[in-house]
């Protein structure tokens, strides 16, 4: 039993919940019963009136014979028949309301609207709700029928339009709802907060509270949850047949019987409007918009005789009724006879299984059972008569299945531009196709895009949830309030979290975007757990699952559950609170922290201590949360980077003018939307009379002249569903006189125009209106009214395709670099960033740099440098040098190893301009059309860069010849002799074979200029240098053996390489802004060049002596400088493994897995799938100011420091061991200590300001390895795009190996078909998906191949295949290349290979 707010109780049983007219009865018992007590005790305590209550609602609810599938049948019968009235009474009225109006020809059901697929911008219930009271906030406009092919579509107010038959029921009710609490309902846990709610009035909370009182209606019309409802439902359907036919609306057999059970609880003479109920009286008023409630009462006591059939007794063994109505084994109050199962209190009303039984199941009722007393007068050309015609011609109509599914893009996981639906809750938390797809990749890029100095696992986000966390479930873009729960455990593939409403909940982990930790101990969820689904259960069968606590209650009995979920509904009332109290500054946040013209960046603490006026130590986590709460609220005007916000608390406060001009294009789309509607109706003779109003006119002048440039833009080149338009039919070839591409320009938009162009940019290129579905459904109205996209799902990718063919963007940009959390300074989104931009470019002349470490450099004169890098490397940030020690007196050799760094730290401070610039950036990022530096190219080409007399910052080895460290040392200096070198010139020098694996070159776009190749000095290595480069070599070897005894894990993962040319001086594209003035024609396209050696084992032995010998001396130098700080206790950005929760031990799996699966292979390598699941068992990177064991390297003490010229952690390092080696020469002794708490106030980076950059640099890190993997994937998927669907695009291709491919072949140089190749599977396939994530062996590219089961592909037997594994090895045919999500899709045709066991 759990206690409510007024102290009753609520039972365990499902017969406690009652329908609306027991309840009405029951609250006006309890209320006499109180005051009879008040009377004999003035002073009553709560123990005498709690049983009184108790015994009376206990007594009602077994009375309370209506059962959840009458009351369902009920309530849709009345939304059809009312939603059939509204449309009338619109269409009667634009008339002229005199005229018989002609109805649409639509049949204007629930069903039938949930089926089809309209184009009308769709919201949830909930969202039509609380717009339909925020009325003074928002005004938009209708839409004609005949400008959309949605059913009749009213003006409401509202962005998004809304249809006349949502919320039919739920407006009409919600105000008495509202006032059954308002008089403290003993039933009613929620009265409190609608007191308060009723005290503040404000906009944003009325919203916050409308959408609770939608959940709480659905709650009440849902309570009551049987199986036994068929026999009522059968009665409402022949109720609702004889209704047609005898003149009366479902509405009014709906009012009939809330009639009967009115009058069930009082005597049937009380007919006057003053016997009656005052609370039914008003019941009556807001379901029949009739003011005299008492003639309805009246005209209801005529038709009482045909209520008597409502009564479950009065209905068993009718000979009519359908023998499916009561199921085998079960009672006919709908619960089973071995056990009576709690109705499901918690789950919400989209129960679209119980809805398909009651509409599905019905059977023709006797014309007795309908039969009515009196019937109304009607006029024979009113409404009613009018929809009794309607009825005649369409009622014959097939309704569609109720069980057409309508959600989201299965695969891109956007939101249909269809009609209005209810969200559906069993998928609302898990991924979509896209988002498996892309956390697939995800983890695949964590792998192939790691620096060799740093091999790394998948997972970024290092702060996992640990069971008694609090958190904050999204609905996003579902129109509904979050809510608060508890994370409770973990399985191998979701998260389980318990809500405060005592529901369980499984989603994938990082979803969660707040969290609060340790919020209650593991004590208060222990007592649960037994009554959840366990993780074996989660995992094997979760859709099941879910499928079974959809109809059934499996709930966590409340008696267990009450201490934690009453924790969790103080909190949400305690932030609610917060909220009251500051209500208006809080719905004010924008305002108060947002800039006129800049993006600012911010934290969710930063913005409560403004708001709130509060210093951030003394913040209730209440109160962060209600802050929180009005972020969200504000929509648009706040954004999160969703995949690190929840380490991070990072947000971005989008300036004014940005909010404003968004707001400013919509009332722009309203006013055309209702201009559209007033004019469909117009006479010829109206039309020329009538001026649409100026931001009409701003629509109809861009859709006009947008028309005009695509049509143009279709003559050159062809668009496509895969959100990429097809190649020029101009080809350009690459000279030194001239570019492959050729760019005309146009200015025929006006500023308004550029306006309209910057809001599909928002909504398709950078996807700023993700997850706000009232912004994100107006775009796709402009492309449906230019007529063009007709055969195109209106989504983001065919907004990209727009923009593309308007020539705002190249035929072949790269969104990525528009990401909006990437922040590029050339993006443009924030002008801060670019004016910093500017400033470092005019600095190139006057820079003033000082070297801090001048006096305490270190010459290292004729010393030889190797600095080993590619020919096209941008800048050269490391050199190698070697020197013998004296031999020990044990006769090993012992070697000096420098590792010599450039130092552009020691010329400017933390502070300066390109310190600012580094930190924003985090680190260079390379894409193959563009490098976006860190640090200007000027200051690294001039100043930092390695070469003859530059400075250094040198880290340096003594090692023996086994390569074991005996002493190091940090000091700056500057090198003379440097010689710069590349691997193949390296290898050939220290006579390492060629590369085994040969390698495939193709080509789209014409032939690429020839290779410039960098002035060798090959010349001036002298034999003493070659065997110097042995010798590193050797060394090499010695610390790669060392690494691996400790536990590190070698792999290499052989990653593609592409080129992109447009001139023919340098590999790259142009620099190029979005062009908004108008049109923008390119002829002609880009040379891509993608070079490969296919899928290779990445466990298997590789020869890549060069690539060793670098990779281990830049870890030795890391090594060194994270074990020199750590022996000084000077903080730093130092780099780890932390375990992850999920993962299984590694030394477990490498005895019981891993090592058994080796020995059965020829060469002893690890089976590649079980090397990855190895691999992530060491867990992920992390960041720490205190050193920690790096599992995967094998190494005590890591922290990066090689590359300060491309990444900003390695600068900070810089930073702390120059200040560091200043205070040593300053002080004369050495900063040597184990005293931690020593003082370190000469550092630069304390280690709390430390921690905090931390925060921030692990996610930046994250965000940039994603965009280089984004970039080279599109720039593959776009040659292999043109390739595959443009014949004759790929002019060769070319291997090393024996097979020779022929020149302008159709399609891809694979197979005699063109299309035909291999596909790795590395994942596990995941339940419910149509595909799975797949790695093409000829290309070693991603892939997404559809799972053999649904192509009914059948083995050499004749069986059926039944699935794939990881692992395996499949005979693909390609089916397409999707640009916009940078993936190739795939068929199976047979299994290849499968590895067993």
């Amino acid at each position: 039993m759990l206690p409510t707010r007024n102290g009753l109780t609520r039972s365990s049983t499902a017969s406690s919940y009652m329908c609306l007219s027991c309840r009405l009865k029951t609250q006006r018992r309890l209320r006499h019963t109180t005051a009879d007590l008040e009377d004999d005790k003035p002073a009553a305590a709560q123990e005498d009136v709690a049983p009184a209550h108790r015994d009376i609602a206990q007594q009602d609810s077994t009375e309370c014979t209506t059962t959840f599938e009458d009351r369902r049948a009920r309530r849709l019968a009345f939304r059809k028949a009312k939603a059939m009235r509204e449309e009338g009474r619109k269409i009667h009225k634009s008339e002229g309301g005199d005229a018989a109006p002609t109805l649409p020809q639509v049949k204007f059901d629930t069903s039938t609207i949930r089926k089809l697929r309209y184009d009308a911008p769709r919201i949830s219930k909930h969202e039509a709700v609380s717009l339909n009271i925020e009325k003074h906030k928002y005004k938009a406009p209708k839409i004609s029928k005949y400008e959309s092919s949605a059913p009749r579509i009213i003006k409401h107010e509202s962005d998004a339009p809304r249809v006349v038959v949502m919320g039919s029921v739920l407006h009409g009710m919600e105000r008495f709802l509202e006032q059954k609490r308002m008089a403290d309902d003993p039933f009613d846990d929620t009265a409190g907060p609608l007191v308060v709610r009723k005290q503040t009035g404000t906009p944003m909370r009325l919203r916050t509270r409308e959408l609770e009182r939608a959940e709480e209606l659905d709650g009440l019309l849902d309570e009551h949850a049987g199986e036994a409802g068929k026999r009522e439902t059968l009665l409402v359907k022949g109720q609702e047949q004889g209704d047609v036919e005898n003149g009366i609306s479902s509405a009014d057999f709906r009012l009939e019987s809330a009639v009967a059970e009115q009058a069930r609880s009082r005597p049937a003479s009380s007919e006057s409007k003053q016997e009656a109920e005052p609370d039914f009286l008003e019941l009556l008023d807001e379901m029949t918009g009739r003011t005299d409630a008492a003639s309805i009462v009246k005209y209801g006591a005529k038709i009482t005789p045909s209520t008597k059939y409502h009564d479950s007794t009065s209905m068993r063994g009718m000979s009519w009724q359908d023998a499916q109505g009561t199921p085998a084994g079960r009672s006919t109050s709908g619960r089973s006879p071995a056990g009576r199962t709690q109705a499901r209190a918690y789950h919400t009303s989209g129960r679209t299984q119980q809805q398909a039984t009651a509409t599905g199941e019905a059977s023709a009722a006797p014309p007795d059972i309908v039969s009515m007393g009196t019937k109304k007068f009607e006029h024979p050309s009113g409404i009613r008569a009018q929809l009794r015609k309607w009825q005649e011609l369409h009622g014959d109509e097939d309704i569609l299945d109720d069980k057409v599914d309508l959600d989201a893009d299965p695969d891109t996981g956007e939101s249909a531009n269809n009609l209005t639906r209810l969200p559906n809750e069993r998928t609302a938390f898990m991924n979509t196709q896209a988002e498996t797809e892309e956390e697939e990749r995800e983890a695949m890029a964590h792998f192939m895009q790691a620096p060799s100095d740093e091999p790394s696992s998948a997972g970024g986000n290092t702060r996992f949830l640990k069971m008694g966390d609090l958190v904050e479930i999204e609905y996003l873009g579902k129109g509904r309030e979050n809510m608060v729960a508890v994370f409770v455990r973990r399985t191998a593939s979701v998260a389980q979290f318990y809500t405060m409403q005592g529901r369980w909940v499984h989603m994938p982990e990082k979803k969660v975007q707040y969290s609060i930790p340790g919020w209650v101990s593991e004590d208060t969820i222990t007592p649960i757990l037994e009554h959840l689904p366990s993780p074996e259960e989660v995992d094997n069968n979760l859709q099941d699952l879910m499928d079974e606590a959809y109809i059934k209650d499996l709930s966590v009995p409340r008696d267990v559950s009450a201490p934690l979920v009453s924790r969790m509904v103080q909190f949400h009332a305690e932030s609610q609170e917060i909220y009251r109290r500051h209500a208006s500054t809080l719905d004010n946040a924008h305002n108060l922290l947002a800039h006129e013209t800049d993006l600012r960046y911010g934290s969710l603490v930063s913005a409560a201590t403004t708001l709130l006026k509060m210093p951030a130590d003394k913040l209730p986590v209440t109160a962060l949360y209600a802050v929180r709460q009005a972020l969200s609220h504000a929509g648009f005007a706040f954004n999160i980077d969703r995949r690190s916000h929840r380490l991070t608390g990072y947000l971005q406060i989008r300036s004014k003018e940005q909010v404003k001009m968004v707001d400013q294009v919509r009332r722009w789309l309203r006013e055309w939307q209702d201009d559209l509607a007033t004019t469909a109706t117009m006479t010829e003779q109206q039309l020329r009379k009538h001026r649409p109003s100026r931001g009409a006119q701003h629509v109809y002048g861009f859709l006009d002249k947008a028309k005009t440039i695509v049509a143009r833009s279709r003559e050159d080149r062809q668009p496509t569903v895969y959100g990429q338009i097809g190649p020029s039919k101009v080809k350009l070839p690459i000279t030194p006189e001239q570019d492959c591409v050729r760019v005309t320009r146009g200015e025929e938009f006006t500023s308004e125009d550029t306006e309209l162009v910057r809001f599909v940019e928002a909504w398709s290129l950078s996807q700023m209106f993700a997850g706000l579905p009232r912004v994100e459904s107006l775009p796709p109205l402009l492309l449906q009214a230019t007529g063009l996209y007709q055969d195109y799902e209106l989504k983001t990718s065919t907004g990209l395709l727009f923009l593309q063919e308007l020539g705002t963007v190249m035929p072949y940009e790269n969104r990525v670099r528009f990401d909006q959390h990437l922040l590029l300074p050339s993006s443009q989104h924030s002008k801060p960033l670019q004016n910093l931009m500017i400033s470092l470019i005019e600095m190139s002349d006057k820079h003033n740099f000082v070297d801090s470490m001048a006096d305490l450099r270190h010459d290292w004169g004729r010393m030889p440098v190797y600095c080993i890098d590619a020919a096209s490397a941008h800048e050269i940030d490391d050199g190698l040098s070697i020197e013998r020690a004296a031999v020990a007196t044990d006769g090993v050799k012992e070697w000096w190893v420098h590792v010599h760094i450039a130092n552009p730290t020691a010329f400017f401070n933390r502070d300066h301009p390109l310190a600012k610039m580094a930190r924003h950036m985090g680190e260079s990022i390379y894409m193959p059309e563009r490098t976006y530096m860190m640090l200007p190219r000027w200051s690294t080409q001039r100043h930092f860069s390695l070469t003859k007399d530059r400075p250094c910052l040198t880290f340096s080895a003594r090692m023996d010849d086994n390569g074991n460290t005996l002493e190091r040392k940090v000091r700056p200096g500057t090198i003379r002799n440097v010689l710069k070198l590349t691997p193949a010139e390296v290898g050939g020098l220290i006579g390492v074979d060629a590369d085994e694996f040969p390698e495939t070159v193709l080509t789209v776009g014409g032939e690429p200029p020839a290779e410039k190749h960098r002035k060798s000095q090959i010349k001036d290595v002298s034999p003493a240098m070659v065997r110097d480069l042995q010798d590193l070599r050797r060394l090499a070897e010695k610390r790669a053996d060392i690494r691996k005894a400790a536990g590190g894990l070698f792999f290499d993962t052989h990653k593609p390489e592409v080129d992109v040319w447009q001139s023919y001086k340098a590999p790259g594209l142009a620099w190029d802004h979005p062009h908004r003035r108008g049109s923008r024609r390119v002829e002609g396209d880009p040379v891509i060049q993608m070079r490969t050696k296919g899928l290779i084992n990445w466990f298997s032995p590789f020869n890549d002596a060069v690539g060793i010998m670098v990779r281990e001396m830049m870890l030795l130098a890391c090594e060194i400088a994270a074990t020199w700080c750590s022996e000084r206790q000077i903080p730093a950005v130092f780099r780890g493994s932390l375990a992850r929760p999920d993962r299984p031990d590694s030394e477990r799996f490498f005895e019981e897995v891993l090592a058994p699966a080796a020995k059965g292979t020829e060469k002893g390598e690890y089976p590649m799938h079980l090397g990855m699941q190895y691999l992530e068992t060491f867990g992920s990177t992390a960041l720490s100011t205190t050193p920690f064991k790096h599992k995967i390297l094998g190494m005590d003490n890591y922290g990066k420091v090689t590359s300060p010229l491309r990444r900003y952690g390695d600068m900070i390092l810089h930073w702390q061991i120059e200040a560091a080696l200043r205070q040593e020469a300053e002080t004369g002794r050495s900063l040597v200590t184990s005293d931690k708490g020593a003082d370190r106030r000469f550092l630069p980076f304390s280690a709390p300001v430390l921690n905090t950059i931390i925060v921030g640099l692990q996610p930046r890190e994250s965000i940039i390895m994603r965009a280089k993997m984004y970039a080279e994937n599109f720039w593959m998927s776009l040659l292999l795009f043109r390739g595959f669907h443009f014949p004759g695009q790929l002019n060769g291709a070319s291997s090393s190996s024996a097979t020779a491919y022929p020149e302008n072949i159709n399609g891809l140089p694979f197979g005699p078909d063109g299309k035909t190749v291999h596909a790795y599977i590395h994942t596990p396939p995941t339940a419910g998906m149509v595909t799975v994530g797949c790695v093409l062996t000829e290309l070693n590219f991603n892939g997404a191949m559809t799972r053999p089961e649904a192509e009914g592909l059948v083995g050499s037997a004749g069986v059926p295949l039944v699935g794939c594994r990881q692992g395996d090895v499949w005979e693909c045919e390609v089916s397409g290349v999707d640009v916009f999500r940078r993936i190739v899709f795939v068929r199976p045709r047979r299994l290849v290979e499968r590895v067993e066991g």
